[in-house]
This record gives C-alpha cells, sequence and structure tokens, in this order.
C-alpha cells in the first residue's frame, strides 16, 4: 500500500494546518527519473506517513519534472524548479522541513547516502520542526 504524498498545490492549506499545531509540514523536491528519490520515498516518507509516529506529518511533493505552478504563502506563484532554485537545491532527493514561509527550518537532507541512517536523521528534521512550530504564536 501506498502512502499519498500531498501535491505542492496544497502546500498553503499544509502550511496552515502546521501553525495549528496539526502536523509538521516536509518538503520532498523529487524527479521521476531520480532512482533514489524512488527509495527515499518507499524506504523513508511513505513508511513514516502510514506510521502513528507522532507529531503527524504532511509531505508536500515538489516535482522538478512539473510545470505547473503553485501558490506559496506570500502569493507569489511558482513551479518546483523555481521554488527548489529560490532555496540553492541543485539536487534530488532534497527532504526539507518548512516553516511558515516554506524555506526549511533546518539544512536539508540532501540525497540518500545512508539507508542506516536516514530515518534518524529525518526523525531530528521532525522534531526540530515541531520545536519551530510550538514557537510560533
Amino acid at each position: 500500500m501506498s502512502a499519498a504524498l500531498t501535491p505542492a498545490r496544497e502546500l498553503s492549506v499544509m502550511l496552515k494546518r502546521a501553525a495549528a499545531r496539526e502536523l509538521v509540514v516536509v518538503g520532498f523536491y523529487t524527479s521521476h527519473s531520480c532512482p533514489w528519490c524512488v527509495a527515499v520515498r518507499r524506504e523513508q516518507l511513505e513508511p513514516r506517513l502510514r506510521s502513528n509516529d507522532q507529531p503527524k506529518i504532511a509531505i508536500i511533493e515538489f516535482d522538478a519534472d512539473s510545470d505547473s505552478a503553485f501558490t506559496l504563502p506570500d502569493g507569489r506563484r511558482q513551479t518546483a524548479r523555481q521554488w527548489a532554485q529560490a532555496l540553492s537545491f541543485r539536487l534530488t532527493p532534497t527532504v526539507a522541513v518548512l516553516d511558515r514561509t516554506a524555506k526549511p527550518i533546518v539544512s536539508p537532507l540532501v540525497g540518500y547516502s545512508s539507508r542506516d541512517f536516514y530515518g534518524a536523521y529525518l526523525e531530528e528534521q521532525i522534531r526540530q520542526a515541531q520545536l519551530y512550530w510550538q514557537n510560533q504564536r
């Protein structure tokens, strides 16, 4: 069973839910031609979505191959490539927990070099994001 990632067009809605402390928003910059992206999705992101672990997360999929634009919290419209370029994301997969402006709270996870430790790194990112959202007013 595949857990559904959220399309970028839902970004603003998910960030509002994060502000209400309902969940943590994780951005996943991905490409269809990237085998490591498939591995990160199947081995790390989808299992985390299916889990009962707290806090709950929403994973926003920013598709580097798509020309579809989405709306940022400030009202600007961008494609995933434009969003990634503005944040200096150069490689896929890149995973980042996002703040209220759709920027990384901490340094993103780039690539998939260690299956053994990636889950722990991801959970630490989620924990940092949870602290960020708890301290927002």
